[in-house]
């Protein structure tokens, strides 16, 4: 009997044993792969961050600044358009150097607007009403110059004191988009506006009259779309072929440019309203495109082709 409870007590044991081993065995996940990121994913983030860095920089220092300052202040409680401008004018001088912002306007209320350094740049501009509801905003839009900008929009303290709003251009904005994508091969970053709306010879006119002309840039229409400007370590395309560029990016995130040996995509950019105003389109490759001989922008070096036929 004694046996039979040892060898009972044994079998138990191992039973036990047996069940304990089969409870811990755990099987091990296989790790899934990271999915990389591709070079659209890659532009959309960094666009996003530079306008996030860019609304959140601009409204510190206004805060900061600006509306610390009781000349600035005093102007705007009193509506003095012209004190205003003059108090914000060593601000706008401040922003344009250490931000690249390009506009600083002062609106005394949702439908006048002045801008400070500039005389000559006034009239009517509605503000959105949602934007000029709120104590600040930040949003994409077309200006009086026909310029597409990021804008960061505060209310100024006080009651009917007005609206500061600092704007910086699609350009400044996109500038380090092609180290960005620098990992993915040899990028070249275009700048575009859509033409719905677009008045061609006010564009025009205030390009004349800029000191910085940009290199590489111009008027290359198809569709929708106008190109404006290009950057990055690879040449510049051939007019006919940034035209087809135009046509195929005009809605497409991705596309390919098989006889260039050329792969790309678009973002495109709205306004508060929903409506485009403009997109990114970049392009990637190994190889250098092709050269059109008879291409004025292949063919200029160091003046802006525009600014030739327009002065």
């Amino acid at each position: 009997m004694k046996m039979y409870g040892s060898l009972l007590a044994v079998c138990l044991a191992f039973a036990f044993s047996a069940r304990a081993q089969e409870v811990i065995k755990v099987e091990t996940p296989v790790a899934s792969a990271v999915e990389q990121q591709t070079p659209s994913d890659a532009m959309r983030d960094f666009v996003r961050s530079e306008e996030a860095r860019t609304c959140a920089g601009l409204k510190r220092f206004a805060r900061e600044n600006i509306f610390a300052d009781p000349a600035f202040m005093t102007a705007a409680q009193d509506r003095n358009t012209r004190a205003v401008a003059a108090a914000a004018s060593k601000y706008a001088t401040a922003l344009a150097k250490d931000y690249d912002t390009d506009f600083v306007f002062y609106h005394p209320n949702t439908r006048f607007f002045v801008r400070v350094n500039d005389k000559n740049y006034r009239g009517r501009m509605r503000l959105d009403g949602d934007a000029a509801d709120s104590p600040s905003a930040c949003f994409w839009e077309r200006l009086p110059s026909q310029d597409v900008v990021y804008s960061v929009l505060m209310k100024i303290d006080g009651e009917k004191t007005g609206y500061l709003k600092m704007s910086k251009k699609l350009p400044r904005m996109v500038k380090n988009v092609p180290d960005a994508l620098s990992q993915f091969g040899k990028v070249r970053v275009y700048t575009a506006l859509d033409k719905t709306g677009l008045k061609k010879m006010a564009w025009f006119k205030m390009r004349r009259r800029e000191p910085e002309k940009t290199k590489f840039s111009g008027w290359c229409t198809a569709e929708d779309l106008a190109f404006l400007t290009s950057i990055g370590s690879s040449r510049p395309l051939a007019k006919k072929q940034q035209k087809k560029l135009l046509k195929i990016s005009d809605g497409s995130e991705t596309f390919s440019l098989p006889e260039l040996n050329l792969t790309g995509g678009a973002m495109a950019l709205n306004g508060l309203d929903g409506e485009r105003l403009g997109a990114i389109v970049y392009t990637l490759g190994t190889a250098p495109a092709a050269v059109d001989k008879d291409d004025p922008v292949e063919q200029e070096e160091t003046e802006n082709v525009l600014y030739r036929y327009f002065e």
